[in-house]
Protein backbone atom coordinates (compact mmCIF):
# COMPACT_ATOMS: atom_id res chain seq x y z
CA UNK A 1 0.00 0.00 0.00
CA UNK A 2 0.97 3.37 -0.82
CA UNK A 3 -0.01 7.22 0.16
CA UNK A 4 0.66 9.95 -2.40
CA UNK A 5 -0.69 13.08 -1.28
CA UNK A 6 0.13 16.94 -2.68
CA UNK A 7 3.00 18.70 -1.40
CA UNK A 8 6.39 17.90 -0.88
CA UNK A 9 8.31 14.50 -0.24
CA UNK A 10 9.20 16.25 2.91
CA UNK A 11 5.69 16.95 3.90
CA UNK A 12 4.84 13.37 2.86
CA UNK A 13 7.46 12.07 5.48
CA UNK A 14 6.30 14.53 8.16
CA UNK A 15 2.86 13.30 7.82
CA UNK A 16 3.68 9.40 7.65
CA UNK A 17 6.09 10.15 11.15
CA UNK A 18 2.58 11.94 12.92
CA UNK A 19 0.17 9.28 11.56
CA UNK A 20 2.64 6.51 12.51
CA UNK A 21 2.66 5.21 8.79
CA UNK A 22 6.30 3.83 7.31
CA UNK A 23 7.51 6.79 5.81
CA UNK A 24 8.86 4.53 2.63
CA UNK A 25 5.13 4.13 2.18
CA UNK A 26 4.49 7.78 1.33
CA UNK A 27 5.18 10.57 -1.35
CA UNK A 28 4.22 13.99 -2.25
CA UNK A 29 3.03 14.86 -5.75
CA UNK A 30 4.73 18.51 -5.83
CA UNK A 31 3.08 19.97 -9.20
CA UNK A 32 0.59 17.78 -9.62
CA UNK A 33 2.17 14.79 -12.42
CA UNK A 34 0.41 11.86 -10.68
CA UNK A 35 -2.72 13.91 -10.06
CA UNK A 36 -2.84 14.94 -13.38
CA UNK A 37 -2.24 11.29 -15.04
CA UNK A 38 -5.22 9.99 -12.66
CA UNK A 39 -7.65 12.89 -14.34
CA UNK A 40 -8.06 13.76 -10.30
CA UNK A 41 -10.32 16.65 -10.09
CA UNK A 42 -9.61 20.26 -9.12
CA UNK A 43 -10.47 23.75 -8.96
CA UNK A 44 -12.04 25.93 -5.90
CA UNK A 45 -15.39 24.36 -7.24
CA UNK A 46 -14.70 20.78 -5.85
CA UNK A 47 -14.13 22.48 -2.15
CA UNK A 48 -16.06 23.01 0.70
CA UNK A 49 -19.30 21.45 -0.78
CA UNK A 50 -21.87 21.73 2.47
CA UNK A 51 -23.12 18.38 1.70
CA UNK A 52 -20.00 16.47 1.02
CA UNK A 53 -18.65 17.94 4.21
CA UNK A 54 -21.88 16.92 5.92
CA UNK A 55 -21.50 13.07 4.72
CA UNK A 56 -17.17 13.62 5.56
CA UNK A 57 -18.62 14.16 9.18
CA UNK A 58 -20.55 11.48 9.69
CA UNK A 59 -18.08 8.62 8.94
CA UNK A 60 -15.67 10.09 11.13
CA UNK A 61 -16.13 10.08 15.46
CA UNK A 62 -14.83 13.22 17.14
CA UNK A 63 -11.85 11.38 18.20
CA UNK A 64 -10.67 10.51 14.62
CA UNK A 65 -11.05 14.12 13.57
CA UNK A 66 -9.45 15.47 16.47
CA UNK A 67 -6.92 13.01 15.71
CA UNK A 68 -6.57 14.32 11.94
CA UNK A 69 -6.50 17.65 13.52
CA UNK A 70 -3.68 17.47 16.07
CA UNK A 71 -1.48 15.57 13.30
CA UNK A 72 -1.78 18.33 10.94
CA UNK A 73 -0.85 20.71 13.75
CA UNK A 74 1.95 19.27 15.23
CA UNK A 75 3.18 18.64 11.80
CA UNK A 76 3.09 22.38 10.57
CA UNK A 77 4.68 23.31 14.46
CA UNK A 78 7.38 20.81 13.31
CA UNK A 79 8.12 22.01 9.67
CA UNK A 80 6.56 24.86 9.41
CA UNK A 81 3.17 25.98 7.02
CA UNK A 82 5.30 26.95 4.39
CA UNK A 83 6.94 23.57 3.73
CA UNK A 84 3.81 21.40 4.58
CA UNK A 85 1.96 22.96 1.49
CA UNK A 86 2.80 22.66 -1.82
CA UNK A 87 4.72 25.81 -2.80
CA UNK A 88 1.82 26.20 -6.04
CA UNK A 89 -1.19 27.11 -4.03
CA UNK A 90 -3.51 25.57 -6.93
CA UNK A 91 -2.56 22.43 -5.79
CA UNK A 92 -4.47 22.40 -2.96
CA UNK A 93 -7.31 22.48 -4.42
CA UNK A 94 -6.96 19.17 -5.53
CA UNK A 95 -9.16 16.34 -5.01
CA UNK A 96 -7.89 12.52 -4.39
CA UNK A 97 -8.75 9.16 -5.29
CA UNK A 98 -8.41 5.74 -3.88
CA UNK A 99 -6.82 3.27 -6.08
CA UNK A 100 -6.38 -0.69 -5.30
CA UNK A 101 -4.59 -3.00 -7.16
CA UNK A 102 -3.12 -6.37 -7.18
CA UNK A 103 -0.32 -6.47 -9.76
CA UNK A 104 -1.13 -4.73 -12.91
CA UNK A 105 -5.10 -5.33 -12.36
CA UNK A 106 -7.26 -2.22 -11.12
CA UNK A 107 -9.58 -3.57 -8.07
CA UNK A 108 -10.85 -0.54 -7.23
CA UNK A 109 -11.11 3.21 -8.76
CA UNK A 110 -12.58 5.90 -6.66
CA UNK A 111 -12.78 9.24 -7.46
CA UNK A 112 -13.33 11.88 -5.36
CA UNK A 113 -15.31 15.00 -6.72
CA UNK A 114 -15.36 17.04 -3.52
CA UNK A 115 -14.30 17.26 0.00
CA UNK A 116 -14.99 14.24 1.89
CA UNK A 117 -16.31 12.24 -1.26
CA UNK A 118 -13.95 9.29 -0.11
CA UNK A 119 -14.16 5.80 -0.90
CA UNK A 120 -15.89 3.90 1.83
CA UNK A 121 -13.86 1.78 3.92
CA UNK A 122 -15.71 -1.41 3.23
CA UNK A 123 -15.56 -0.76 -0.30
CA UNK A 124 -11.83 -0.85 -0.10
CA UNK A 125 -11.57 -3.96 2.03
CA UNK A 126 -14.13 -5.82 -0.05
CA UNK A 127 -11.83 -5.23 -3.21
CA UNK A 128 -9.08 -6.61 -0.99
CA UNK A 129 -10.93 -9.74 -0.01
CA UNK A 130 -11.03 -8.12 3.64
Amino acid sequence: MFFVGVGTDVAAAEFAEQLGIDPRLCFGDEGGAAGDALDLKQGFGTMWNPPAVSSMMERNDEDSLKFLGEAYKNAADNIGIKNLAPKDIKDTLRQGGTFVFKGDTLLLEHYDNKVGDNASIDDILASIGK
